[in-house]
């Protein structure tokens, strides 16, 4: 990272000081050798610097074994006491992590939902419920935020819902409630856009700044990076893919629109069209899948209209963006693993260049996690970002 120019010096220590954190947090374990070599500054600089840090209780140091002459490098170490819960809000349960500085999953809970229980005040009496429940297993560490994934539109000056069709949810001060229930301060995020951040943090996207990431369950959404930096939007709704049009002749959708992308592709559509009830989530996709594999005439050409429609969308969303890569969660990585010829067969068949040549596309390598992972992230990212406001242990 080059050195800043034209900066005082306070403000080139608080620079520094965020990525020095942000590499151990991302990397995990970074010798002081590579961080003297990564930001340019001699060995003294980064020793009062990650002594900063340990005395703010974010880091630790220890000798690293190395081999070859000269001295041992010290290790600096993201110190786990510092931990964030997440939460990711499903159509079909909830999940909740508790998740230590340096990315490692240190406790996880799921809840599935009940029928009828998809009301804004049942899901944040379930969430409030196993996040105390998460935090009351760790009261010796240090909780430096709680994140929430949702999948719907979250606007982005206060966490306010506008529009979760596929929980009913419009215009719901879900992040208020639950944070007045928690009585913590919570960041909210649409799902598919900390999807995106997961992997490119630690997942399939790494080392790539133009992104997509494209996950499916009941609905479709989509996280984009631009030059590395998250595509929001003016308000924060960008992404929702879900409901762009693929067939002006229908179906209606639940938006109220005709023809969207998510009537097409998904777990529900799959499972309808192979014979087999709705709701039964990832399983229930594997098995339709297993069963075409076996013979199933009715599973095999469910899958395929799933893979064609799968070709169309992501077609229309590469001609548009121009992504190095394009990651696949949920629903959508299940049926690539099960048809990527199929899939690729339709997407090139009026695409403005291969995917082969200018785009991948791969599944996602937090499988599941994706948006949970995601929501660790957005929790981290005050302290990441200055790291001498860490609050105290609470």
């Amino acid at each position: 990272m080059p050195t800043p120019t034209g900066v005082g010096a306070e403000e080139l220590r608080r620079a520094n000081l965020r990525v020095i954190l942000q590499t151990v947090h991302r990397r995990g374990p970074t010798t002081r050798a590579v961080l003297t070599k990564e930001l340019g500054l001699n060995r003294s600089t980064i020793g009062a610097l990650t002594g900063e840090l340990q005395s703010l209780g974010l880091v630790t140091e220890r000798t690293a074994v190395v081999g070859g002459r000269g001295r041992p490098s010290h290790l600096v170490v993201p110190c786990e006491d510092n931990v964030v819960v997440a939460a990711d809000v499903g159509v079909d349960r909830i999940a909740v992590a508790l998740v230590g500085l340096g990315g490692q999953v240190l406790d996880r809970r799921t809840r599935g939902h009940q029928r009828g229980e998809h009301d804004v005040a049942h899901v944040v009496d379930s969430a409030a419920q196993m996040i105390e429940e998460t935090l009351a297993t760790s009261q010796h560490r240090r909780c430096l935020g709680v994140g929430v994934a949702v999948p719907g539109a979250v606007r982005a000056s206060d966490g306010m819902v506008r529009f979760a069709p596929n929980l009913g949810w419009y215009d719901e001060p879900f992040t208020a409630l639950l944070a007045e229930r928690l009585q913590r301060p919570i960041s909210t995020g649409n799902d598919a856009n900390l999807g995106v951040l997961a992997e490119h943090v630690r997942g399939a996207a790494v080392g790539f700044s133009e992104v997509v990431y494209l996950s499916a369950s009941v609905g479709i959404g989509g996280g984009f990076l631009v030059g590395g930096r998250p595509l929001t939007g003016a308000s924060g709704y960008a992404g929702e893919v879900g409901h762009m049009q693929v067939d002006s002749q229908g179906p209606t959708c639940r938006c109220g629109a005709v023809g969207c992308w998510e009537m097409k592709v998904g777990e529900n559509v799959l499972l309808q069209n192979a014979g087999r009830l709705a709701g039964g989530g990832p399983a229930a996709v594997a098995e339709v899948i297993a069963a075409a594999r076996a013979g199933d005439a009715r599973a095999q050409a469910a899958v395929d209209d799933v893979a064609d429609w799968c070709g169309v969308g992501i077609r229309a969303i590469v001609n548009l963006f121009n992504p190095e890569t394009v990651v696949l969660g949920g629903c959508l990585s299940q049926v690539w693993r099960a048809a990527e010829p199929r899939v690729l067969d339709s997407f090139e068949r009026s695409s403005l260049m291969s995917p082969r040549a200018d785009t991948t596309i791969r599944s996602a390598r937090l499988g599941d996690d994706s948006s949970l992972v995601g929501a660790a992230e957005l929790a981290f990212e005050p302290v990441l970002d200055h790291p001498q406001t860490v609050p105290q242990a609470v």
